[in-house]
């Protein structure tokens, strides 16, 4: 049986910082991002194109919803 695994996650939306736990089977920076959006409530509709897989459309998204300095640790 695999171990779960956790990761931390924090980020700025709006001034504030913000950090959970998110468990996962791996972490990368593109889904640190995508749970970021999920977290924050800003959602993951941006503008026409809705390539989950486009990391830097994702990232585009975000930064401009105030979403910033998303970073992601696995815990022990």
């Amino acid at each position: 049986m695999t171990r779960p695994r956790h990761f931390q996650i924090t980020y700025r939306f709006k001034k504030g910082r913000h950090v959970f736990v998110q468990p996962d089977s791996h972490m990368s920076d593109a889904d640190a991002w995508y749970y970021a959006c999920l977290h924050s409530g800003i959602g993951l509709t941006y503008g026409d194109n809705h390539d989950h897989q486009n990391h830097d459309v994702l990232r585009n998204h975000a930064q401009e919803s105030g979403l910033t300095q998303v970073i992601w640790e696995e815990l022990p």
